[in-house]
């Protein structure tokens, strides 16, 4: 008798393959006694039975058996062999005339309608504990989710101190409080990446940071002390929360909401290569009558031949252009000198709010849309009339639209975060900012606009440049 020795296990911690080779031994010993010649051994280490996932030594076996190399097949337990009905009808497929022995439970006979329906039965109590397990474990799972258990053992930001202790890290986490003041105020995920990497803050793995590890990094409701429960990829929800998390919080609920707003907000995703590659791409209007377009920056050569610089072009009716060093140094001296000015301050004024008032508002915000889905109950149910209904939606939506606006205030000054506001250091601050913070700034303060040169522009101008030209409307 020509048998096969499958040995298999789910979970291998170690990595030695210790587990498998205890059954093989066991298996060998067997089939010792029997008096059947071992010509295989097939395994399938660390691998499971129900996860779905290809088990090459189950799939060599079947193999085997197809080409009648395999007389018999000698396993430590049926469950090694098959965990689902449908590999054990797989086997059964193939196992005419070849006989089955578990070190532990005997004679697996495939070969009867009885035989087949023993192993039938035992393969559904196999199944049935994986889903009861896999029940046991998800109640687990939530259980320490509920108790704001850390599933984590180490993070950027924190230090592990032991248990199920975690503390902050006294160097990252004063960049990850940053960096979400960053992203609120209009910063690109590249400059947090050049924030991080310039201080020597490099990933768990001693690697520089990229955008989309930053990205992925500053979604994680942790950062603010939260605990999720089997959380979807992608974009974070507040329905994803289950509670408060039994460490302490980078930054607070409220900066975390708000950076993710930011992030989420339509528009966010990378654009074109020119969006990021040329300060104002997008950012100028082009003043040629109908037009209606924006200007994107190119590389041009000079007229002389001398060499090249980049020039902002109506990418729409190409009849609109202008130098970038023309413009853009210009916008850096009207946007310092504007908030350079005593008054500007008044541009805050009526949008700073505490965090209190902050929360305030968005629980306003949400008792308004509550009562907004209520009058729909209420009318289905024949409590309001339709006359009724609109009334109170025109009212209820003024007071959302006035709170909703008052909230975007509010994001609106983080724009300017940094900004030492009606000082004379506010010029220095704007000439630091980044590109991504500088175009914040500027949709946040003004619309630009470029008119064309005119009739009387000729080539011969050379480099002349109207300052008026570039139409500057502060709101």
């Amino acid at each position: 008798m020509r048998a096969a020795l499958y040995t298999r296990i789910s979970m291998d911690r170690t990595g030695e393959s210790l587990g498998v080779q205890r059954q093989s031994d066991d298996c060998r010993n067997l089939a010792d006694q029997l008096g059947w010649t071992v010509a295989y051994v097939f395994t399938d280490n660390d691998r499971s039975a129900t996860s779905g996932k290809v088990r090459p030594g189950f799939e060599a076996l079947l193999d085997a058996m197809k080409r009648g190399e395999v007389d018999a097949v000698v396993a430590w337990h049926p469950d090694r062999l098959y965990r689902k009905l449908g590999d054990l009808s797989r086997l059964m497929d193939v196992a005419k005339g070849v006989e089955f022995r578990t070190v532990t439970a005997g004679e697996l006979d495939l070969s009867t309608p009885t035989g087949r329906m023993v192993a039938s039965i035992m393969g559904a109590v196999a199944t049935a504990e994986v889903e009861h397990s896999g029940d046991r474990k998800r109640r687990a799972a939530q259980q320490l989710a509920e108790r704001g258990i850390p599933k984590w053992r180490e993070a950027f930001g924190y230090v592990d101190a032991g248990g199920d202790r975690r503390e902050l890290d006294p160097v990252a986490a004063p960049l990850i409080r940053e960096a979400y003041a960053a992203v609120i105020a209009g910063a690109s995920l590249a400059d947090v990446c050049k924030l991080w990497n310039g201080a020597g803050a490099l990933t768990l793995r001693g690697k520089l940071w990229t955008p989309g590890q930053v990205t992925t990094f500053l979604r994680k409701p942790r950062n603010a002390g939260l605990r999720t429960y089997q959380a979807q990829r992608g974009p974070v929800s507040r329905d994803s929360i289950v509670g408060p998390g039994a460490w302490p919080a980078i930054v607070d609920e409220e900066t975390f909401w708000a950076a993710m707003a930011v992030m989420d907000a339509p528009g966010r995703a990378p654009g074109k290569r020119t969006v990021r590659r040329y300060l104002l791409t997008g950012v100028l209007g082009c003043g040629k009558p109908d037009c209606g377009g924006h200007l994107a920056g190119n590389w041009q050569m000079h007229r002389d031949g001398s060499g090249h610089s980049i020039v902002y072009v109506c990418s729409r009716c190409r009849g609109v252009s202008v130098r970038a060093e023309h413009v853009e140094p210009l916008l850096y001296q009207l946007v310092a000198g504007r908030l350079a000015k005593p008054d500007a301050v008044n541009l805050l004024r009526a949008e700073l709010h505490d965090q209190a008032e902050a929360e305030a508002l968005r629980i306003e915000a949400n008792a308004l849309r509550a009562q907004l889905d209520q009058l729909g109950v209420d009318y289905a149910e024949g409590l309001l009339t339709a006359r009724q209904v609109k009334t109170a939606t025109e009212v209820i939506e003024a007071k959302l639209a006035a709170v909703e606006n008052s909230q975007h205030d509010a994001a609106r000054v983080r724009v300017f975060d940094g900004v030492p506001l009606g000082t004379a250091a506010a010029g220095a601050a704007v000439k630091a900012l980044s590109p991504d913070r500088f175009r914040a700034v500027l949709g946040a303060l003004v619309d630009i606009t470029v008119a064309p040169v005119g009739k009387g522009y000729r080539a011969s101008n050379g480099d002349r440049f109207d300052p008026e030209r570039v139409q500057v409307v502060w709101r």
